[in-house]
């Protein structure tokens, strides 16, 4: 960068003086005191065609964009050209390599990596009547610390290491409950979403000894608080809790209910589904409303019969507005029976939808298009799009609508290790989400955070890596390795922006 010395102008200034002073009054010149900047702009970022909004704060004399650049712009800024900067007297300065006041020339690009301080200099201060008459200001361009498109996970602690099996957890109120059978006991973990800490257990009264609950949901019918449902395996009862502590069997619902699947709400009216097996052994689909507490047989399409390949358990489900602008509901589970991919022998997860009217079958069998076979998937709508991921942790999948699937972009992705290394997995340092199994997930709706609890266990996996570098041959290098139970909370740089800048 190239810069004049301050000298020389400022004797320029001195001789002018000097001169008018000499003269008539009609032809004295008025020195402004006026050392403030009035505007000031970057050139146009490189690679982002976008220009960026500066603030100026007089009072505290910052210049600084309320909108971060890019997380990689600071190779940009590096070397940038001041576009526009506007003073009363046009003279700017900042120190040189030897700590003297030299002009600033903003034809030559300049380096906003680090806070750069400059010196507006009035002419009054320049032609020597009164020095003081300077203003410093701070230059500041923010720069994302992260990739606004990264999921970023934070390992939080460890929940018990005494729950090494399945789990379910839900949202209730502000808190997070996990259910998990230890030994010969169910017991419910509790934590504060808000103010996360360590976790609180109690042993479950009311529901079957010993026996995980097979779903559970929460819902406020009408004129009473929102409570908690479930199911247990194999006694057609729901029960019913206030607090997740303590369950009754529930009066809302009759006899022969298999599993609790979700809520929808639409134009003011919430109703809760689920699956209820007949007389005949057949599996029917159900719902009430919470304005009408009625059980209503959900007979929009065969009869309101289940598909045989309708999930039978570990249900997932997430809700979306559709084309439509109409509320509606996509859910994952288990099946027992196996869905192929189009001329394929490959595995596929199928997606249900509901808007109200009927459950149909939604994603796409294409070999092309297609979201593989998960165990225990997981599905949500998340920052306008679709995810399903599940037990071994290896991929998530996504899609606009639940329809026609696609692997997720690298940077939404699990914490995964380089084995290369060695060593083992560290949640603090160096953590690894693949090859793990039993975990129970929910996504906070006020926060965007999404939660992923796993259980103490063993995981393993294949990984695909380089055989020859020479000539990119690949094999595959089996990984195991013991975890303890882990709490992780994960969400996309770019929702935490704009949650911070919302102030929630």
């Amino acid at each position: 960068m190239k810069i004049k010395f301050l000298s020389f102008i400022a004797s320029f200034f001195m001789v002018s003086f000097v001169i008018t002073s000499c003269l008539d009054d009609d032809n004295n010149i008025e020195y402004s005191p006026d050392a403030t900047i009035h505007a000031f702009e970057l050139d146009t970022i490189g690679g982002y065609g976008v220009k960026y909004k500066f603030t100026i704060d007089q009072l505290s004399r910052e210049i600084y964009n309320e909108d971060s650049l890019p997380v990689h712009a600071d190779t940009i800024i590096d070397k940038i050209l001041i576009k526009t900067l506007t003073t009363a007297s046009g003279v700017v300065t900042m120190k040189d390599k030897s700590g003297n006041d030299s002009v600033l020339n903003i034809n030559d690009s300049i380096d906003l990596r680090k806070e750069l301080i400059i010196k507006v200099w009035s002419t009054e201060a320049l032609a020597g009547i009164s020095p003081n008459q300077t203003k410093e200001y701070k230059i500041k361009v923010n720069v994302h610390d992260y990739d606004p498109d990264s999921l970023r996970w934070k390992y939080m602690n460890k929940i018990d290491d005494q729950i090494v099996g399945e789990q379910k957890s839900i949202i209730f109120g502000s808190e997070v409950l996990t259910y998990s059978v230890v030994g010969t006991k169910l017991y419910a973990y509790k934590n504060s979403l808000t103010n996360f800490g360590s976790w609180e257990y109690k042993e479950i009264e009311g529901l079957p000894k010993g026996k995980l609950p097979t779903s559970i949901i929460a819902f406020q019918f009408n004129r009473s608080r929102t409570m908690l449902y479930a199911t247990s395996n194999g006694d057609g009862k729901v029960y019913e809790s206030a607090d997740g502590e303590k369950w009754n069997e529930s009066t809302m619902f009759g006899e022969g209910v298999e599993l609790l699947l979700a809520t929808l709400t639409n134009n003011d009216v919430s109703r809760i589904c689920y699956i209820k097996k007949g007389a005949d052994n057949q599996r029917y689909f159900y719902y009430q409303t919470n304005d009408v507490p009625k059980e209503t047989l959900d007979k929009a399409e065969n009869g309101g019969k289940v598909p045989s390949k309708f999930p039978t358990k570990n249900i997932s489900y997430t809700v979306y507005k559709s084309s439509t602008n109409i509320n509606s509901v996509l859910l994952v589970g288990d099946t027992e029976t196996a869905t192929l991919a189009d001329d394929s022998k490959l595995e596929t997860t199928i997606v249900w939808a509901y808007d109200g009217n009927k459950w149909v079958e939604f994603s796409t069998t294409s070999s092309v298009a297609y979201c593989p076979k998960y165990t225990q998937p997981s599905i949500i709508y998340y920052n306008d799009l679709v995810y399903i991921f599940g037990q071994d942790f290896s991929s998530i999948y996504v899609s606009n609508q639940g329809l026609f699937w696609k692997k997720a972009n690298p940077k939404f992705s699990f914490p995964h290790r380089d084995w290369s290394k060695g060593g083992t997995p560290d949640p603090d340092v160096d953590p690894e989400f693949r090859g793990k199994t039993n975990y129970s997930m929910v996504l906070d709706p006020d926060t965007q955070n999404l939660w992923i609890i796993f259980s103490k266990g063993s995981a393993s996996f294949e990984e695909e890596v380089e055989k020859e570098e020479s000539t990119k041959a690949t094999t595959t290098e089996p990984r195991t390795y013991e975890h303890d139970s882990e709490v992780w909370r994960g969400r996309l740089n770019q929702l935490w922006f704009d949650l911070a800048n919302a102030k929630k």
